[in-house]
């Protein structure tokens, strides 16, 4: 686009966003573009990692700290300026996103955010989904809440950030396959070490209406998949049936490992839902009435308290797969009806993705920062998983903080209110306030 073209409002690049269609399938191609473009205007330093599959990218722009001669120490007054009263509040400074003695290299802050969104195949959209359209005081649109807002904000704000004097490092980063894998998230851990960025405090811009999340659930994702042979049901002695299997493993699951979550715990009663989760949302089994089915595959997810390790769970059923694997193996006929299919029964449990929790407190130097930029605090936590947990695990104070409200998100008619876009704006400007103190 043009200069004259290009956007400079966070309106005006939020709706450039939602015209790029950036549903999981699509990729997120086309909105890193139109993000790479507003924010190397803005004098970024910007480094974009394009993946193999062609549709997918990472974006990161960093705003290097100026070191400007001349100017104070942390937290002391600017030359020939009088010093803060001690009764009155002391400003957000950039001493809020230094992560002290524990972890001195870490310095900085990063905005960051995910540009990929749902399908919104079989949703009833009142307007065109990926067309921004304001209606009753409310943006509409694809990605208006999750999360081409808060990015749209933090890179109508990029001019300023260039602008003004940084004692620490801005990055604003944006990912792909946060709504699947959090794939991209793990990748931008990576590349931040390729470029040698450690911050010490990542704002995660997910919809909260501004209020700080300190904590969430992890969400982990599974596939179990029971080989059996097929035969005419008449002539069940010289089958497998799969889905005999497939049913024991799925008993099991439910009756020795989510309810012992709601019976025995742990327990969090910050959460909505006080303790860990989870359930076989999807099987594929059979393709006859009258056929033994050779073959079922049971997807399950769990979303466990940031304390829980997923990996327990994981070993446990893994312990149980490998028990029934070797009942299947056990239990094949000496003459099956396939005997090709008979060489490869058995069971096994592929992990798809384990996404962290995040287990921040009200209290923790994320939170604290969010609040002392204008967020509100709360000592609520969520049960939805972001990438905040990702950016925890790997050495950050993480905190969600966002426009709009998680109720919006992922259904038709999607919004966001320009209220909730104007706090954002509040919170950007005062943090490009505070990286200058």
């Amino acid at each position: 686009m043009s200069e004259e073209s290009r956007p400079t409002t966070s309106r005006d690049i939020l709706r450039e966003l939602v015209a790029r269609d950036s549903t999981s399938a699509t990729g997120n191609r086309g909105a890193v573009d139109v993000l790479e473009e507003v924010l190397a205007a803005s004098g970024a330093e910007i480094h974009r990692f394009d993946e193999p599959d062609g549709i997918n990218a990472n974006i990161i722009a960093v705003y290097p700290a100026t070191d400007a001669p001349g100017s104070a120490a942390p937290g002391s007054a600017a030359p020939g300026s009088a010093a803060p009263s001690p009764s009155s509040a002391p400003s957000p400074s950039s001493a809020l996103f230094r992560a002290g003695e524990d972890d001195p290299e870490r310095v900085g802050v990063m905005l960051a955010g995910h540009l990929d969104c749902v399908p919104v195949t079989g949703q009833s959209w009142t307007s065109d989904p990926f067309t921004l359209t304001e209606r009753d005081g409310r943006l509409y649109g694809r990605g208006t809440a999750d999360m081409k807002g808060y990015l749209a904000v933090a890179a109508a704000l990029a001019p300023r950030i260039a602008a003004a004097e940084r004692r620490v490092p801005v990055i604003i980063a944006a990912t792909w396959d946060e709504e699947t894998t959090g794939t991209g998230a793990r990748h931008l851990v990576e590349q931040l070490e390729e470029l040698q960025l450690r911050p010490a405090v990542c704002f995660v811009g997910e919809p909260t209406s501004m209020e700080a999340i300190p904590a969430h659930k992890s969400m982990n994702t599974l596939r179990a998949e029971f080989r059996g042979i097929a035969a005419h049901s008449s002539l069940l002695p010289r089958g497998l049936n799969a889905i005999r299997y497939a049913a024991e493993f799925i008993d099991f699951y439910h009756r020795e490992v989510i309810d012992d979550f709601r019976e025995n715990g742990p327990r969090d009663d910050a959460y909505p839902v006080p303790y860990s989760t989870g359930g076989v949302n999807v099987v594929e089994a059979g393709n006859a009435i009258n056929t033994v089915p050779a073959r079922a595959v049971v997807d399950l997810e769990f979303r466990a308290l940031p304390h829980l390790d997923p990996q327990q769970v994981v070993d446990r059923l893994q312990e149980r797969i490998d028990r029934i694997d070797a009942e299947m193996r056990g239990a094949i006929p000496e003459d099956p009806a396939d005997p090709v299919a008979a060489e490869q029964v058995g069971a096994t449990l592929t992990v798809l993705n384990l996404l962290y929790g995040l287990d921040g407190s009200p209290d923790g130097p994320a939170a604290t920062a969010a609040v002392a930029l204008g967020a509100d605090r709360t000592e609520g936590k969520v049960t939805y998983g972001t990438e905040a947990g990702i950016y925890e695990h790997a050495g950050m104070a993480a905190v969600v903080v966002g426009p709009g409200d998680i109720a919006q998100a992922h259904g038709a008619d999607e919004f966001v209110t320009p209220e909730q876009l104007e706090r954002c704006e509040a919170f950007v400007a005062a943090l490009i306030e505070a990286v200058g103190r």
